[in-house]
């Protein structure tokens, strides 16, 4: 890929909100998957949690590590 002369659109200032408002989305995000594996955990208990969450973990990483289709 080659570097263009064209001026970026976006200021320092404009990258450091977007990576802040991007870390407090991440937080709220394992926050609330805090709070919903934890009324799992109360509902259903621990075997068929950790089953859900073990069979969920392979699927994304399945997702994750296919093989990258470059032409």
């Amino acid at each position: 890929m080659t570097k263009s002369n064209l001026p970026s659109p976006y200021s320092k200032k404009d990258l450091d909100n977007a990576r802040t408002k991007g870390q407090l989305i991440g937080w709220l995000q394992g926050g609330a998957i805090a709070v919903v594996g934890m009324i799992l955990l109360r509902l259903i208990g621990w075997i068929p949690t950790i089953a859900v969450v073990a069979i969920g973990g392979f699927v994304v990483y399945k997702l994750f590590s296919r093989p990258s289709r470059e032409s």
